[in-house]
């Protein structure tokens, strides 16, 4: 199996559908350290604002002594999420093509989290000898499992067969959308150019030029993002050959990824620009924010005030909370604009809650009524898990907007049934805040504790903000 297709994969995995498999991971795999935040591992690059960015990883190599010898089942038992990826791609390495559909098989019955990723690999390995053939069979499984086997597919064509899979693609786009209606074209569409970009720029800029909308900016944008990684003045070049439209797509692209290799370089070329300077610097700014949030926080000063920014602010914010959530806090509640405080406070608070809930409680004491005040309550409900059910139910039933309010309040009176059912069931019977199918189905938990049945926690999203 080729070297730089194993990295592809791991780095999809890690980096691209990570969000979704350490989610599930940490559902069913209580003990995975993976999951946890902080352990992440540090991107060496990253996407820029456009959908059609791709995102590189470093993905460190355990020490191992030579390949797997066991089964599937064995390898998906080892700790570290790191260890079974790079374990599946060696498997999945060694097999024939006629043992796909077998492994398939081998799939069903396993936990959500390792059905999904051992899913993705082994359909990108398929690809790469049968790509119609793994194509086809991923159009053949329940959801969600064809999400991951489609992309697995994609991702093992596209970079074993960049151009056979831009003539499919070209006949009909919407068979290659990764959602409901042929939603997310634009993904597939970079990641081929992105991967022809490899082996042929020339040819994989004309077919991205052949598109149509928004498809041929995520194709240049996947183009020139690849180039920029390896050569960010041969990036320069190839773009100046483009028409002013095309030619914005392919600076925002360039400049995501030169962000990441070279900040200061990418800064002085984004100050020679006449044209385009504006969108170069915040895809730059944005990038930079997956690996520096800091400097990338420093860097939004040179931006003019608008509502583009205000979004840019709270996104910056965001990723700086995952690594240092006092600093990111002071920074966006003394800095941000209103706008920016507004979507950025609540995952923002939802990290400090964990840590410091005091100085959490005391910010939302000293805001009036409104959206602030509303997503930081919101980001300490759902950041601080530890506090007394009994205090911070009162404290959700105090935002002001109805569905946010009864959306905290039922994540709330979940852990209460948990913790005090008696407690819980005297206060279903009173509030109005909860609905009345989440009523019964938290009393009914309620009843199953008190019985002394042990129940788990209810599933809820996380504070407001994008991400």
């Amino acid at each position: 199996m080729n070297s730089n297709i194993l990295i592809a994969v791991a780095t999809l995995l890690i980096g691209g559908v990570g969000g979704y498999l350490v989610g599930a991971g940490n559902k069913e795999e209580k003990s995975e350290g993976a999951g946890k935040s902080g352990d992440r591992p540090a991107r060496t690059s990253s996407v820029s604002g456009r959908s059609g960015g791709t995102t590189q990883s470093s993905v460190p190599a355990p020490s191992r002594g030579g390949k797997s010898s066991g089964g599937l089942r064995e390898i998906l038992s080892e700790p570290g999420q790191t260890n079974r990826i790079m374990s599946l791609l060696e498997y999945y390495s060694e097999l024939d093509p006629d043992q796909f559909e077998s492994e398939v098989q081998k799939l069903q019955g396993l936990p959500m989290s390792q059905r999904m990723l051992a899913m993705n690999l082994l359909f990108s390995r398929w690809a790469e000898t049968d790509p119609q053939g793994s194509w086809e069979r991923s159009r053949q499984m329940g959801f969600p499992e064809m999400f991951m086997a489609r992309a697995g597919a994609v991702s093992g064509w596209a970079a074993s067969n960049p151009e056979g899979l831009a003539r499919e693609y070209t006949n009909d786009p919407n068979e290659f959308g990764m959602g409901p209606g042929g939603r997310g074209r634009g993904d597939t569409a970079a990641m081929i150019a992105g991967e022809w970009a490899k082996q042929n720029p020339e040819a994989a800029l004309k077919w991205a030029r052949s598109l149509e909308g928004g498809e041929a900016g995520d194709a240049i944008s996947g183009i020139f993002n690849e180039l920029a990684q390896q050569d960010p003045e041969a990036a320069l070049k190839m773009a100046a050959t483009l028409d002013d439209n095309d030619r914005g797509d392919a600076y925002e692209s360039i400049a995501a990824s030169w962000a990441i290799s070279d900040y200061a370089a990418a800064d002085r070329w984004i100050n020679s620009l006449s044209e385009g300077q504006s969108k170069a610097r915040f895809a730059a700014i944005e990038s930079l924010a997956n690996a520096s949030p800091s400097q990338a926080a420093r860097e939004t000063a040179k931006l003019p005030a608008s509502e583009e920014r205000d979004e840019l602010v709270a996104e910056v914010s965001r990723e700086w909370a995952r690594q240092d959530a006092p600093s990111a806090f002071e920074w966006l509640t003394e800095s941000g604009s209103e706008g920016a405080v507004e979507e950025g406070i609540g995952r923002v608070v939802g990290a400090l809650a964990r840590e410091d809930p005091e100085r959490v409680l005391e910010y939302i004491d000293s805001q009036a009524a409104g959206e602030v005040r509303d997503n930081a309550v919101q980001g300490y409900v759902y950041g601080n898990r530890d506090a007394p059910p009994a205090e911070t139910i009162r404290l959700a039933e105090s935002i002001s907007g109805e569905e946010s309010r009864q959306r905290a309040v039922t994540r709330v009176a979940y852990e209460w049934a948990r913790q005090d059912p008696q407690a819980t069931l005297q206060y279903l019977e009173t509030t109005e805040a909860i609905g009345e199918e989440s009523r019964q189905r938290i009393s009914d938990m309620a009843e199953r504790a008190a019985a002394g049945e042990e129940v788990g926690r209810g599933g809820f999203r996380g504070p407001p903000g994008r991400r």
